[in-house]
């Protein structure tokens, strides 16, 4: 059963059309599916002409991309870089893991971007996956500076746990109920304390 469509807090009187259109389209995407959900069904509520809508998007593709865009530029890498200025490695993977978890318990459009990725252009795909690196780097490298400090149990592998730890938040919009968002803190802190209670080296080892 595919998520309902979170109502956007923004308002369409003082939104800007490209935005508006994307905020349409995410809710198509969620209610249909990507493939399903022709350019012709995202004009029509928008109450556009087909022509009309490729005034600001070249194609359903390209409406996509705008929505990957927006969401590393207002949301990911600013969530990056408050936890890249922690200088303590648990500190800062704690902080990364917390909000990034929580994130998926607050936007239901991010099933959108991580299921239907593989649709973006060859281009797109790439400029998208880079800055999603720059999150794996970061839980990498407080992983691996974990490990020289010896803060951390013994045979973890500081890639594959940082791809562990990302997945296991990254899959939260699969299945959490966004109508209930006040769980959400507390499926993010649930996440972030299976992952770190597993990682670190407990007392007395």
């Amino acid at each position: 059963m595919r998520a309902r469509p979170t109502k956007s807090t923004r308002s369409p009187v003082t939104m800007d059309q490209p935005s508006r259109l994307a905020a349409i389209a995410i809710g198509l995407f969620l209610e249909h599916g990507y493939e399903a959900t022709p350019v012709s069904l995202i004009a029509k509520q928008a109450g556009l002409t087909k022509a009309g809508l490729y005034h600001y998007f070249q194609s359903k593709e390209d409406i996509l991309y705008f929505i990957h865009k927006r969401h590393l530029d207002d949301l990911l890498t600013p969530m990056i870089e408050e936890a890249e200025r922690e200088s303590d490695p648990e500190k800062r993977l704690r902080k990364f893991l917390s909000d990034y978890a929580l994130l998926h318990t607050s936007d239901s459009s991010l099933q959108v971007m991580i299921n239907e990725t593989k649709q973006l252009s060859p281009k797109h795909r790439k400029e998208i996956k880079a800055a999603w690196r720059r999150a794996l780097h970061l839980a990498r490298d407080a992983i691996a500076e974990l490990k020289r400090l010896d803060r951390c149990e013994p045979g973890f592998h500081p890639t594959y746990s940082a791809f562990g730890a990302i997945g296991m938040c990254s899959w939260i919009c699969n299945w959490f109920d966004h109508s209930r968002p006040k769980t959400g803190p507390q499926v993010a802190k649930t996440m972030v304390d299976i992952f770190m209670k597993g990682l670190l080296r407990r007392d007395g080892s």
